[in-house]
């Protein structure tokens, strides 16, 4: 995919989740693309590598308090922003009946509740700005359910609804939204659930490269799509699927077979 350098020059763009492997690259490909970039995440150690690049300025952020936001937007005052990707999540696969109170914390806060606050104080600055992109990093789990990550499954259907109507709130100000809803990603977050039971659906299709998505992510600046979902012949069967749910009962059987195998060979790897 070709991205055109001339219009991300100079633009100043922050990406949350940092550190982990899809925001990461995201900030590797902007930089490279001539961006000023704003990378942050909950630890400086997090982003260690990227400190070395041309225009990455890593922060610490909490993106799950209000004044660890208001800190970082003070650098907005005086230079536009033209930009919010939203990529820091987390994942703990289980049951409903082991959750234990701080999973549940866990999930909702960073993965919903701190990127709802950051979209909200940073829209306060596009709308007076009357332009500017968000990107919210949703999951396919975002649009099927998946049994054994349910509290993940829950957050994420939250983010994709969350975008898709704070888009239409936005829109009359010239700020666009994008929702991206990939498949699974080699990470170090997939890493974690390679030998997880309960993760074993997030491996019933083939696994996607962080280059892969962050493409996509910053094609949406020039083209923007209200959401976008990888690979689309997934996203399209986890929404016929979601057209009937009580076939997901049927449809699970056979997806967990696939995901038992799929996980095996990724466990090889």
């Amino acid at each position: 995919m070709s991205l055109n350098k001339t219009f991300y020059s100079e633009k100043n763009i922050i990406v949350t989740g940092a550190g982990g492997g899809i925001g990461s690259e995201i900030c590797r490909q902007l930089s490279e693309l001539g961006a000023n970039v704003y990378s942050c995440d909950l630890s400086i150690d997090f982003m260690k590598d990227l400190r070395k690049i041309q225009n990455v300025h890593t922060e610490k952020l909490d993106v799950r308090l209000e004044k660890s936001w208001l800190a970082l937007l003070k650098k907005f005052s005086k230079i536009p922003l033209h930009g919010l990707i939203q990529c820091a999540g987390v994942l703990r696969p289980g049951y409903v009946y082991d959750f234990r109170s701080e999973d549940i914390d866990f999930h909702i806060d960073i993965n919903l509740k701190g990127l709802i606050l950051g979209t909200s104080l940073t829209s306060k600055i596009l709308k007076k700005q009357n332009f500017g992109h968000i990107v919210h990093i949703s999951s396919l789990a975002g649009l099927a359910p998946i049994p054994g990550m349910s509290l993940y499954s829950a957050s994420k259907f939250a983010v994709r609804s969350f975008s898709l109507a704070t888009a239409q709130e936005l829109k009359p100000f010239g700020i666009t939204v994008s929702v991206i809803c990939p498949d699974a990603v080699r990470t170090p977050m997939l890493d974690l659930q390679k030998d997880k039971i309960e993760a074993a659906l997030t491996f019933s299709g083939s696994t996607l490269d962080t280059k892969e998505v962050a493409e996509v992510v910053l094609s949406s600046f020039t083209r923007p799509k209200l959401e976008i979902a990888l690979p689309l012949y997934r996203g399209i069967f986890a929404k016929v699927g979601n057209l009937i749910p009580s076939s997901s009962a049927f449809l699970y059987r056979l997806m967990i077979r696939l995901g038992i195998s799929g996980q095996k060979k990724y466990q090889i790897r």
